[in-house]
């Protein structure tokens, strides 16, 4: 079902090398949210080795997820995390199909292959889908709905829910002009995302699947792309990195602009 509240969803990626850092960033943003974090659905993705620690530190107060699985379900695959290992960690989200983990040779077979796995373990996948640059014939259109229907294809219908939708353009990301989508542009793939959903599984998929935004997010763009890009969340990278800069994302991407204008203007028939 789509969330009623924002999805903030922090890859910490390999940022912190020590497992006492991340626990005091996780405990000290639990801290400073307050309030705030009723508002939100708050997911945290750090290294694979602190999964288990924060899992027995935090228990069932934070909410983890494994930066990504194997393609084996088991077997001679030395070094491989597999996720029937990262459920019985106790964790419940797996992001798959990171920009990153493409960039390094993930293919869409590999990438199908790793959902089919967690979504066996019943882990909830955060699907990472886009383009790495736009073309004047819009063929990148074809490349997001491959991306799509390729994952969706290959598991049972009755666990479309369990997967999260994350649009990254990758032209979007660690630029150096520090380029993002803006929220009509957002908005305008946010429609293409339901359209291919709706042509393919019906009114009830396409209205039920959680899309987030990825992709130089700050606390400046982060409600502009948020509530008018009509997304139900935002996977945050580097600027999750700091407990000072994911919360000044939060509180000013859990202010609904639109809400804010009804009070000023009022609800007009």
């Amino acid at each position: 079902m789509i969330s009623k509240k924002p999805i903030i969803i922090a890859n910490l990626k390999a940022a912190n090398n020590i497992y006492k850092e991340v626990e005091k960033k996780i405990t000290l943003l639990y801290k400073n949210l307050n309030k705030d974090k009723s508002k939100i659905d708050l997911i945290i993705a750090p290294s694979f080795l602190h999964l288990s620690r924060l899992r027995l530190f935090f228990k069932k107060t934070v909410t983890l997820s494994a930066q990504d699985n194997s393609v084996f379900e088991n077997g001679s695959h030395t070094g491989e995390v597999t996720a029937g290992s990262v459920k019985d960690t106790g964790i419940d989200y797996v992001i798959i199909g990171h920009s990153e983990k493409r960039e390094s040779g993930d293919t869409q077979d590999i990438i199908v292959s790793k959902v089919q796995n967690a979504i066996k373990n019943d882990l909830n996948v955060i699907l990472c889908i886009g383009e790495k640059e736009r073309d004047q014939t819009v063929k990148y259109l074809k490349i997001i709905e491959n991306q799509i229907l390729s994952v969706f294809g290959a598991i049972d219908k009755n666990k479309f829910e369990n997967i999260i939708i994350a649009y990254e353009p990758v032209w979007a990301i660690n630029n150096k002009d520090n380029l993002s989508i803006d929220a009509h542009g957002l908005h305008s793939m946010v429609i293409y995302i339901r359209k291919i959903l709706l042509e393919k599984y019906g009114e009830a998929v396409s209205k039920n699947i959680n899309i987030v935004y990825g992709g130089s997010i700050t606390d400046l763009n982060a409600q502009d792309i948020l509530w008018n890009g009509e997304v139900q969340g935002l996977l945050i990278g580097r600027a999750s990195w700091e407990v000072d800069s994911l919360i000044k994302i939060i509180r000013n991407a859990i202010i609904n602009p639109k809400k804010s204008l009804l009070k000023v203007y009022g609800n007009k028939k």
